[in-house]
């Protein structure tokens, strides 16, 4: 297994602990997803979809990982009370290089995770992370409008450290109905998608609804993952 990986797994008991459970229901797909991939990059992205993956089978008794549907893959799909929900998982990075650089030192075992002594909280920073969060409603776009897919996005933004973004952060930038959102120069994003789930530096996971959405979830679903 990559040398990150292992590293990882051994200083976040929640990591192992998702690993052994989806493992055990996934016949090992993830241990031999860890075990294959060299891209460290691509490693953290797999911890974001095994943690959402993990919250997703405490919720939901069927949840399928990767499945085809007409051409396309998502993280997750779950079946639950008569409808079929996407859930997509993209975890927001900084800047390539300022990663790569805490990998390293996360190797050497010199990272101790974050040193700052001051931190911001802008939406301005936020800004340019929006299209990665907004071009997979665009990948998704026909399964919702077409086969009645709903489609809830899982964003993880922990590796933004320099911006102390909290769970309430979260919900004033990705508010679907404020005229103050990030998201309002959006329409097909804010009309296709049922909601955003985010999993902040600082703070709970919170699910933030769409609820102007044409294609949200059903009030059942919608009780289940605000227990999240």
């Amino acid at each position: 297994m990559n040398e990150t990986a292992e590293k990882i797994l051994k200083n976040k008991t929640d990591y192992r602990r998702n690993l052994e459970f989806l493992d055990a229901k996934y016949n090992g797909i993830f241990s031999r997803k860890l075990i294959k991939e060299k891209n460290e990059i691509n490693i953290l992205s797999l911890f974001s979809e095994m943690e959402f993956g993990y919250v997703l089978n405490q919720l939901f008794s069927e949840v399928i990982y990767e499945p085809k549907i007409n051409g396309k893959t998502p993280d997750w799909l779950v079946k639950s009370e008569n409808q079929n929900i996407i859930f997509e998982v993209k975890k927001i990075n900084p800047i390539e290089k300022e990663l790569n650089n805490k990998i390293e030192s996360f190797k050497k075992d010199e990272y101790f995770g974050n040193t700052q002594s001051s931190f911001i909280t802008s939406i301005n920073n936020f800004i340019p992370q929006i299209s990665k969060i907004t071009n997979k409603e665009e990948t998704y776009r026909d399964l919702i409008k077409i086969d009645n897919y709903k489609l809830i996005i899982c964003i993880d933004v922990i590796n933004l450290q320099k911006d102390f973004i909290t769970d309430n952060d979260l919900k004033e930038y990705l508010d679907f109905e404020s005229k103050y959102s990030i998201l309002k120069n959006y329409p097909e994003f804010c009309e296709n998608v049922a909601g955003i789930i985010g999993k902040p530096i600082f703070g709970n996971l919170v699910f933030i609804e769409n609820k102007n959405s044409k294609f949200n979830i059903n009030k059942s679903n919608l009780n289940i993952i605000e227990n999240i």
